[in-house]
């Protein structure tokens, strides 16, 4: 078991913990930071509202599904981690594109699917690949691990108690009719 010298050196150096592997890429997955709650926190709140108990669930998943695509970008900052998304790695990718061709002489227009390779974001990438490479079941069971490994309940203590502080804190003198 580790001493808590090595959890803490560990969680301030963010060494890796557990690697996952999507699309050929390996990703190291650090351990829990406030700043990847925090993060994913603001993510979440950029998820649509659903219904609790809805009448006919497949009908609210069509509802609100294209509205969902932050769930490929909250899993993968769950992932890689607050640090290295600040860091803004970038990646290169092999993209598919439309390229459309206009011939004049005949009006018509011609499309073709190629292949290039581009430079971008590596949150962008990977959260591109969990929604086209990886299943729901799967998204799900990483959602759970990680956030059981954010360390959620102490998270909540620690600015419970920060909270409790301030409320309790004297704001400002009143001066009483005695005079005290």
């Amino acid at each position: 078991m580790d001493s808590l010298e090595t959890k803490v050196a560990d969680a301030i150096l963010e060494r890796a913990t557990d690697i996952i592997t999507i699309d050929g890429r390996e990703y190291p997955i650090g351990p829990p930071t406030a700043g990847t709650l925090i993060l994913v926190s603001e993510l979440v709140a950029d998820m649509p509202d659903i219904a609790d108990n809805p009448e006919n669930i497949y009908h609210e998943v069509l509802r609100i599904a294209r509205d969902v695509s932050v769930l490929g970008r909250i899993v993968a900052t769950l992932i890689l981690g607050a640090k290295r998304i600040k860091e803004q790695r970038k990646v290169v990718a092999q993209v598919s594109v439309e390229r459309k061709r206009w011939s004049w002489r005949k009006f018509y227009k011609v499309s073709m699917m190629t292949t290039e390779p581009i430079e971008m974001l590596e949150i962008d990438y990977l959260a591109a690949r969990l929604l086209d490479e990886v299943t729901n079941e799967t998204l799900l069971r990483i959602v759970a691990k990680r956030l059981g490994m954010l360390q959620v309940k102490d998270f909540f203590e620690l600015t419970t108690f920060l909270s409790v502080a301030n409320r309790l804190k004297a704001t400002r003198e009143v001066e009483t009719a005695s005079g005290e």
